[in-house]
């Protein structure tokens, strides 16, 4: 019996088309050498048997001929390993949440750690809303990183130009990584920045389902994704938004070993 994956690349590559696809042309690879050895094999005898008895030779001319064709028809219809090859590599690429991933932490994430997930635009939106920037992923992050939580914080591709609008990154600068983790808090591993063109929703959600010990913190419904990601969205536990009474930043179906208390406006 196979290990267990352990880790989430582990289980991609488990889950990967690859697999099959090597599988069905490995399949396909043992039949046509079969039937090539059969074919050989016939072609073979016959002339052994047709010199021991040419009495027989009415039947086997045909049959050598008849096999002579169906040779040229595996040969015709045969697999051809590195034409295959190369259609399988092309076919079954790395899963988008590895080959996006511009740290290289994703894959090592272990399956059993409790990973939170946050939707960081999202929450910077939040934050914004009430006057508070990106306190709520600061203060989220490192109080549940303090709770043994394994944090993942996917951002859209625009977030940059969402902190300039906003008055919290200066214009005309290059875009730093470093200076976004200062901004809300975060280490390089736990900060992952969607491509353009894309929603950090769908790698949030994908997320989820590879991760069986992971919650979404983020107050979108992610209503989109109800028809691909059903299972992941059952019950209430899986998501978990963000509120904010007095001065305390509450988690929903969390609470906190601590208070999180907001520093005024940010």
């Amino acid at each position: 019996m196979a290990d267990l994956p352990k880790t989430l690349r582990e289980k991609l590559t488990v889950d990967s088309p690859q697999m099959s696809i090597e599988k069905d042309s490995w399949t396909a690879h043992v039949w046509y050498l079969l039937a090539n050895a059969l074919v050989l094999t016939g072609l073979t005898v016959l002339p052994l048997v047709w010199a021991q008895n040419q009495s027989l030779g009415s039947w086997l001319g045909p049959a050598f001929l008849g096999l002579i064709a169906l040779w040229a028809f595996i040969a015709w219809i045969g697999p051809r390993p590195s034409k295959r090859r190369s259609e399988t590599v092309t076919s079954a690429s790395e899963h988008f949440l590895l080959s996006h991933d511009r740290h290289g932490f994703m894959g090592a994430l272990d399956l059993d750690a409790k990973t939170v997930l946050f939707d960081g635009s999202n929450l910077y939106h939040f934050g914004v809303d009430h006057g508070l920037g990106a306190q709520p992923v600061r203060l989220i992050a490192q109080q549940l990183r303090s709770e043994g939580y394994r944090i993942v914080c996917f951002f859209d591709a625009n977030i940059f130009y969402t902190l300039i609008e906003n008055g919290a990154y200066p214009a005309g600068y290059h875009h730093e990584l470093n200076t976004l983790l200062e901004i809300f808090g975060l280490k390089a591993d736990e900060t992952y920045i969607v491509p353009s063109g894309v929603q950090a929703d769908k790698y949030i959600m994908s997320s989820l389902k590879h991760l069986p010990k992971s919650f979404a913190v983020s107050n979108d419904q992610f209503r989109d994704y109800a028809k691909t990601y059903g299972d992941q969205m059952q019950g209430s536990l899986w998501r978990k938004g963000v509120s904010i009474k007095g001065n305390e930043i509450r988690l929903k179906q969390h609470r906190f070993k601590q208070p999180l208390r907001v520093k005024g406006t940010a």
